[in-house]
């Protein structure tokens, strides 16, 4: 049974997989224009694996920020980690600290998407499917950031390739398939519409956490009053 789980984790993850990819050559190529060596940018992917600060760090880097300014940016950032924990911690409660603790360093974003979908659907969690999708997104982000940083030389302009736009359309296929209900649609409304304001207004990387917290009270108000 835990072998299955393992297959069903690989084989929803793949989509988004290759959706990361690309995402991973322009992670290396930019960190490659930053003056990083090929060993600190497979490093940082492989110790840091969240691609969104990452990317934020090595933009930073380019702008000779200090090092503070950059770890506060990426915790920020990375704060989201923390609903996304909060909101699998129910379905993974039986497992031991040291599991749950290694399955926390693979939640990223395209892990947590399928893996909430799958544990809603079973009722149950099931940590080897996360340590699945982890595995396979591990590897491709690692993979496709060392191929980036190689391949940099002979692609001098990545966003003439299109892949500043390989996120955006990996986050629009996590989104699309857990537009089930009234209750998720409006909360998404709200996180975009406030995210978009807040980034507008402060034009710095606080409005990802914003949007998020304003559209996950949203869903929370109207989950409670439309279940009354």
């Amino acid at each position: 049974m835990k072998s299955h789980h393992f297959t069903e984790g690989l084989r929803r993850t793949f989509p988004l997989f290759i959706g990361v990819v690309p995402f991973g050559l322009a992670y290396g190529i930019s960190a490659k224009t930053a003056g990083l060596s090929l060993f600190h940018t497979v490093f940082m992917s492989l110790f840091v694996f969240a691609g969104a600060s990452q990317f934020i760090a090595v933009e930073l880097m380019k702008q000779k920020a200090w090092a503070a300014a950059i770890l506060i940016t990426t915790l920020v950032v990375n704060l989201r980690h923390i609903l996304m924990a909060l909101s699998l911690k129910p379905f993974l409660n039986r497992y031991g600290i040291v599991q749950r603790l290694a399955a926390a360093f693979g939640l990223i974003d395209e892990t947590y998407a399928v893996s909430s979908i799958y544990y809603t659907e079973k009722k149950e969690g099931f940590i080897s499917f996360l340590f699945a999708s982890a595995a396979l997104m591990y590897a491709g982000w690692a993979g496709s950031s060392f191929a980036g940083y190689i391949l940099g030389e002979q692609i001098k302009d990545p966003l003439k390739w299109g892949l500043d736009f390989a996120m955006p359309a990996t986050f629009i296929g996590i989104l699309v398939p857990q537009l089930k209900s009234k209750t998720i649609v409006c909360a998404v409304i709200a996180s975009a519409i406030s995210a978009v304001a807040f980034k507008v207004w402060m034009n710095n990387p606080m409005f990802i956490l914003f949007g998020a917290l304003i559209g996950a009270s949203a869903g929370y108000a109207l989950e409670k009053k439309w279940t009354r």
